[in-house]
């Protein structure tokens, strides 16, 4: 996890929490006007964060790396209630060579902490702490929309029968209340100080960013599980980690199989704990086919809280090869795990934060401060790198305008020639569109500097506008 804290810099979404959470610290704790489109508890994990660590990405990376260590002991302690101590620690080993905790402990997105709070619902779940149970899921709740879609995995882990008591819903009720309030307050309240016609709750906002959820068209279903493939395999990589997975499910439906209960068993129940295996394989496979069947976004990290879920198969798999093989098979298998979770720690799978793409933009951040003057007269055009702006620029005091077409930068800076005026270009998204508009308007792209990555090739490209009769 540490060996990524700066390898490369946050990607789009990242810099946006960082840049809300700097406002929310320094300007202002409502974020009054700005479109936020998720719950507050993680923004202000991270405005702490950064008061009291720094607000450098390296430092900022460590708050998710810290919650990450503790979905770890939070997942040991699930899988000793729900196994045996052996199986507990198999399970903390998987978990910690996993790909997935690997790339996403050091990232900005919220998607960790939501793993965390999962964890904390599904080990009160099994504990019957209902008050604990209630807290962990407001506190889901408050980190991101989709905890919705991780209740059933709570209904799969509550002991059967339920205690269906008034005392147990009510404390339930209250931990909800007391975690998932302050979100809704705050929520509120930025909403009561919102000028009409300004962005609506966080819930609403949400819908509008993702453009509403809606079940995908039959004929998008194949396409969409196929580019759903790609990093799910990353789940388990290699013929070793996905033999151990599906080793561990097929161990795990015998294990239902053989726990079913007869008539003189207490149903549900059994001296290793509650049966899990079968009702946690089937939300598995639920939420995965949710995934292609719904409009959702195919966003890797929307799969980080099933790595450690499948961690309990893969440690099934190891315990029985212990059990049949010795020591020495084991170890074997714990080698094997270890290949994937160093090509993890370099980088070596298309998961997690930015691998790459936009290495320089820190160079090219301060290339910009460098050339524009801090007062109204400096402009820096954006169309790629707005949310990166809001966090490597926080504190300058030029403009910055969003220029949807080449030809809306280029009748806007045709503008007073007092101006000083600079556009910054990915270099994969370099083209002749944005010079030709400007040319039309008398205007070129003088340029000032490149940024590189390190095998060579340019990341940034970074110009001044100026009247073409400056040559």
């Amino acid at each position: 996890m540490l060996v990524a804290l700066d390898a490369h810099p946050i990607r789009e979404d990242e810099a946006l929490y960082a840049a809300w959470a700097l406002g929310l610290a320094r300007h202002d704790f409502w974020l009054v006007g700005v479109p936020v489109d998720k719950p507050p508890l993680f923004l202000w994990l991270l405005a702490a964060w950064q008061q009291t660590v720094g607000s450098s990405v390296a430092a900022m990376r460590l708050l998710n790396v810290a919650l990450s260590l503790l979905s770890a002991t939070l997942l040991y302690a699930l899988a000793r209630r729900l196994t045996d101590r052996p199986s507990a620690w198999l399970t903390l080993a998987v978990y910690a060579a996993s790909p997935f905790a690997i790339l996403f402990a050091p990232t900005l997105y919220t998607d960790p902490l939501l793993t965390t709070t999962l964890l904390a619902a599904c080990l009160a779940a099994v504990q019957r702490r209902w008050g604990w149970l209630g807290f962990s899921l407001g506190l889901a709740l408050a980190t991101k929309q989709q905890a919705l879609l991780l209740l059933p995995l709570l209904v799969c882990l509550m002991p059967r029968p339920l205690a269906h008591t008034a005392r147990a819903a009510w404390r339930g009720l209250l931990g909800l209340i007391l975690a998932l309030g302050p979100a809704l307050v705050w929520d509120a309240h930025r909403l009561a100080l919102t000028p009409p016609g300004g962005p609506p709750t966080v819930w609403v906002q949400s819908a509008v960013s993702y453009g509403g959820l809606s079940l995908a068209p039959l004929s998008a279903w194949l396409p969409r599980l196929v580019a759903w493939l790609t990093p799910a395999q990353v789940l388990a990589p290699g013929w070793a980690s996905a033999g151990l997975l599906l080793l561990g499910v097929a161990l795990a439906l015998r294990q239902g199989w053989q726990r079913r209960p007869s008539p003189s068993s207490r149903p549900w129940r059994s001296p290793a704990g509650p049966p899990w295996e079968l009702p946690l394989l089937g939300f598995v496979l639920i939420y995965l086919a949710l995934q292609v069947v719904v409009s959702f976004q195919v966003w890797d990290r929307y799969l980080l809280p099933l790595a450690p879920l499948l961690a309990l198969y893969s440690a099934l798999a190891l315990r029985w090869l212990w059990r049949r093989g010795g020591p020495i098979i084991l170890l074997i298998g714990l080698l094997l795990l270890s290949v994937p979770a160093w090509r993890a720690a370099h980088g070596g799978y298309p998961v997690g934060s930015d691998h790459g793409a936009y290495d320089g933009i820190e160079e090219a951040a301060l290339v910009v401060r460098q050339y524009l003057p801090d007062n109204p007269f400096g402009v820096l055009y954006h169309h790629w790198l707005g949310w990166h702006w809001q966090y490597y620029l926080d504190s300058a005091q030029f403009q910055r305008i969003y220029y949807p077409t080449p030809d809306y930068l280029a009748a806007d800076a045709a503008g007073p020639p007092q101006y000083t005026r600079l556009v910054v270009i990915p270099a994969w998204r370099q083209d002749d569109a944005l010079a030709a508009a400007l040319a039309a308007q008398g205007l070129r792209l003088h340029w000032l500097h490149s940024t590189y990555r390190p095998d060579g090739s340019p990341s940034f490209l970074i110009y001044r506008i100026e009247p073409i009769s400056d040559l």
